[in-house]
């Protein structure tokens, strides 16, 4: 019996990355293979002005939010993954930035291939800000496949 192989496919709260998904289903999926779900949760919380006395209750409850919110996304991948009798788990893992988080998840989980969305960014935001579907194409060390959605054009 032949090992299976394992996609990767980078998720988060986009269009764009529920465009990567659904695609990845549609188009490139194949029956016996494993998807791990990749998201990398940022949690940008306000906690008050520089110098101030934080909020520890508010605080604590934006991070509860930002986890529901988190929890109800990812439940909504893996249940659609369930729904069609894919085999698949998820990671969230969290202390780097999401390209370098994802390219080690991928060579942790031995993955046969990357899938992820773009969100487009013009070149000089690019420039600013680097692109994660950038990073990625560059450090994986397996093939990676960025999606575009035909409506950001």
């Amino acid at each position: 019996m032949a090992a299976k192989r394992i996609d990767l496919v980078a998720v988060d709260g986009s269009d764009q990355g529920q465009y990567a998904f659904d695609w990845y289903l549609e188009n490139m999926h194949r029956e016996g293979n494993i998807v791990v779900l990749v998201h990398c949760a940022e949690f940008n919380i306000d906690i008050g002005l520089p110098g101030a006395a934080a909020d520890v209750n508010a605080i604590c409850a934006q991070v509860k939010k930002r986890q529901d919110e988190i929890a109800n996304l990812t439940d909504g991948f893996m249940s659609k993954l369930r729904a069609k009798k894919i085999e698949g788990k998820l990671l969230t893992p969290q202390g780097d930035k999401p390209g370098v988080l994802i390219c080690q998840a991928a060579k942790e989980q031995n993955a046969g291939s990357i899938v992820m969305g773009t969100r487009g960014l013009g070149t000089i935001r690019r420039t600013l800000l680097g692109s994660v579907s950038e990073y990625v194409i560059h450090h994986a060390a397996c093939p990676v496949t960025v999606v575009r959605n035909p409506k950001d054009n």
